[in-house]
């Protein structure tokens, strides 16, 4: 039956007036809700009420108990103890017999000791066995080191309480058992305010906090205590045994019982009552203790609201029951008249659905004698002409986007596999787009550099930096681009980088800016290689001219030595003590000199012959150091070696080393005043598995200007005639053929040290 047809004209709305005016049960909704709701409320109120009360009664029970402890322990202090610590103590014995009798009778009591600054416990009693006292000294438990910082740390007329796990010997079969308890923590001062030690008692947990299950019978749930550093001290599903005081980790997490709000209240240290979205009643109570010095710890229970709401099922099973009555009845009216009404509107949808989907075009049929109908006309009318645009978009689409992926494509490649590191930035100069080689250069994960501003990440610190950075903005706003600006960025590690810049301005059609390129290029390996390069061509130029002047100067020196030498003979014959000996002696001393310059340069530009063995560094450092002590001692200088343990054996030439280090230690010699001291130490060097020669003076040291340079053949920092300026040249020329690097510092204070560093593994020796 079509009622349309039987009803005149009549618009939509009127229509929808007369199916809603059919639902007769938003009253009895109304009533039903307003009466569940109440209900439920008052019931709850009555349930955190009592659990509140609950949480009191468990809060007094465990701070009396806890107090008393701690009474017991002051009291055992200043009547018995504290004299122990004193610079006369009293009669342990006595204090034995005291404290044993003491401890018999008070049952929460494990054990006393008495600490003293050192953290040497003195004297310890325990509960249920022969009381011990500490002798001469004597440690009887490694724990008294740690509650001797903790009572230092406390000011004076302040006391700590704090939970630990003791270890006893209990019999069993693993001969040891852990005891969780409370330590309470009385410092000892002297009259000057000096700590004299501390008297520590260490009390059950499981007798301290028994009252925590106190309560309504009718209120049951979970009851925890966790302590100020979010530790469960005690819950009554997962540590109700008192197995352990702190707990595993998966007994620490409270997420999987408190929700954010629950944790958040139970952080506040504030007395409340929450209902949690998990359906849940849960009562915080803080537990303090006013001379602890500790922040108070929280005492909380979680009670299910389901628990509480069985009063309110059978009211809300009747109403529920009347509700689904009355509604059955409407919901059929409603769907009958729903179904005249609204088919032609679900036609409607139909049809707007196929044509958004493009399946078809065909024109509605809907007789509804109303302005639906008039609508469906319009509706097919409209529906033919844009399936016949929509196909003209669609091959328009297809073919731009086949052309944008081939595009993006390219680019994508492009960029992801570019050496150089290329960087988006927005107008802001927050990151975009990080490609490989930025991770590379920089150290830095795509998803650690997007979002993140470009120059905070990159650019160093200093007024260099800030004036390049001006720069570079201007001359994007000026001329839209930089390129290859030799520059400075930083690093992940720290490292300022030395780079190539293009930086490019982008800007869409109307000229606003739509962000930054950046191509950023490493340029350290090129700059070492130039700089490698020019320093091969210096030392190979000082090679060729140094084994010239060597091999010039043998021959004539040679014969110059023998001269002198039968000259001398001549005089001392027929002149025996006149002045020519003197001036042949002089001559004779600087042509050995000259001759000395030679095998310096022979040696600096030649490869050394001696075979490559193991080197047993301890021991030549040791025959040095005797060849030189005499020499050393001339000169008022102290003379040192130090070597440690099981040091490696490199691979090298034992007399090349030794003469780098006869070289250092005679030059270390030459820089120390008298009254000065020189060291030669050798040392492995885990970080990089080499060992490490170090020569170290106590000198005026090396200014840092000259700290490259006094490595250059023929400079030298010696007064005329003291040097020739290739012995530091021949010590590098020598540790670099054995794979290994020579370094000079030298402190603030004074003093210079050269360190040497061979490798243990190395491919070979040239």
């Amino acid at each position: 039956m079509n009622l349309n047809r039987v009803f005149p004209r009549l618009s939509i709305r009127a229509k929808l007036v007369i199916a809603f005016s059919l639902l007769a049960i938003f009253p009895l909704l109304v009533v039903t809700v307003f009466a569940t709701r109440t209900t439920v409320r008052h019931l709850l109120a009555l349930a955190e009420a009592t659990l509140e009360h609950d949480l009191e009664m468990a809060e007094r029970q465990t701070e009396r108990a806890l107090q008393q402890v701690e009474r017991d322990v002051d009291y055992l202090a200043t009547a018995m103890l504290n004299r122990l610590l004193e610079d006369s103590p009293g009669d342990r014995e006595a204090a034995r017999r005291s404290v044993s009798a003491f401890l018999n009778i008070n049952p929460s009591l494990f054990q006393i000791n008495v600490v003293d600054p050192d953290g040497r416990i003195i004297f310890q009693a325990r509960q249920g066995s022969d009381t011990q006292s500490g002798r001469g000294g004597e440690e009887l438990d490694p724990g008294g080191m740690y509650y001797a910082v903790r009572a230092n740390a406390l000011a004076p007329d302040e006391r700590l309480m704090l939970p630990v796990e003791l270890r006893s010997n209990d019999g069993s079969p693993s001969g040891m058992t852990t005891i969780p308890a409370v330590a309470i923590i009385l410092p000892v001062r002297g009259p000057d305010g000096s700590l004299r030690g501390a008297v520590v008692g260490e009390a059950y947990a499981s007798s301290l906090f028994a009252g925590l299950e106190t309560g309504s019978p009718q209120v049951s749930g979970v009851t925890g205590l966790v302590s100020a550093d979010g530790l469960i001290l005690y819950h009554s599903t997962r540590k109700s045994d008192w197995s352990s005081l702190l707990g595993s980790r998966a007994e620490l997490d409270l997420v999987g019982e408190l929700s954010e709000q629950g944790i958040a209240a139970l952080r506040s240290g504030v007395a409340s009552t929450i209902t949690t979205p998990a359906e849940q009643i849960v009562s915080f109570v803080p537990l303090r203790l006013e001379q602890s010095g500790l922040a108070p710890a929280m005492l909380y229970r979680i009670v299910p609201l389901a628990m509480f709401e069985g009063s309110a099922r059978d009211f809300r099973r009747l109403v529920t029951v009347i509700g689904l009555v009355v509604l059955f009845f409407v919901l059929g009216l409603a769907m009958l008249a729903a179904r005249q009404f609204t088919e032609p509107i679900h036609q409607l949808r139909r049809g707007v659905r196929r044509l958004i989907e493009g399946k078809s075009d065909e024109p509605l049929r809907i007789e509804t004698n109303d302005e639906l109908e008039d609508l469906a006309a319009d509706f097919s009318t409209m529906a033919a002409s844009l399936s016949q645009h929509r196909k003209q978009l669609e091959e328009l689409i297809a073919e731009r986007t086949k052309a944008l992926h081939d595009t993006d494509a390219k680019l994508a490649e492009i960029l992801e596999h570019s050496a150089d590191a290329i960087i988006g930035l927005d107008p802001a100069g927050c990151i975009r787009v990080w490609n490989s080689g930025a991770e590379s250069l920089f150290g830095y994960t795509a998803a650690e550099a997007l979002g993140k501003d470009g120059d905070a990440l990159l650019l160093p610190p200093g007024a260099e930096t800030k004036l390049e950075a001006e720069f570079v903005r201007r001359e994007l706003i000026e001329q839209g681009s930089v390129t290859n600006l030799q520059c400075k960025r930083l690093a992940r590690n720290g490292e300022a980088l030395s780079v190539s810049l293009t930086q490019t301005l982008i800007r869409d059609e109307d000229g606003e800016p739509l962000g930054y390129s950046l191509i950023v290029r490493d340029t350290r390996k090129q700059a070492e290689l130039e700089e490698q390069m020019r320093r091969s061509e210096g030392l190979a130029a000082a090679s060729v001219l140094a084994a010239g002047l060597a091999h010039e100067f043998n021959n004539p020196l040679a014969v110059l030595r023998n001269r002198i030498e039968c000259m001398q003979e001549d005089v001392i014959e027929r002149c025996d003590r006149c002045f020519l000996e003197e001036d042949l002696a002089v001559l004779g001393e600087h042509t050995t000199r000259l001759t000395e310059v030679t095998r310096d340069l022979l040696r600096f530009v030649q490869a050394e012959d001696d075979e490559v063995e193991p080197l047993a560094l301890d021991e030549m450092a040791f025959r040095l150091v005797r060849l030189l002590k005499q020499t050393f001692s001339s000169r008022s200088i102290g003379l040192a070696v130090v070597t440690h343990e099981k040091l490696f054996q490199p691979q090298g030439r034992e007399k090349a080393i030794e003469a780098v280090c006869m070289n250092l230690l005679l030059n270390a010699a030459d820089a120390t005043p008298p009254g000065g001291s020189v060291t030669l130490e050798v040392r492995n060097s885990e970080a990089n598995g080499a060992v490490q020669i170090e020569v170290r003076d106590t000198g005026p040291g090396i200014p840092a200007e000259l700290h490259d340079r006094i490595f250059q053949p023929f400079f030298t920092t010696k007064a005329e005639g003291g040097g020739t300026g290739l012995g530091l040249a021949v010590c590098r020329n020598i540790v670099e053929r054995h794979g290994g690097q020579i370094e000079v510092y030298c402190p603030a204070g004074g003093g210079s040290r050269f360190v040497v560093t061979l490798p243990v593994q190395q491919l070979g020796i040239t």
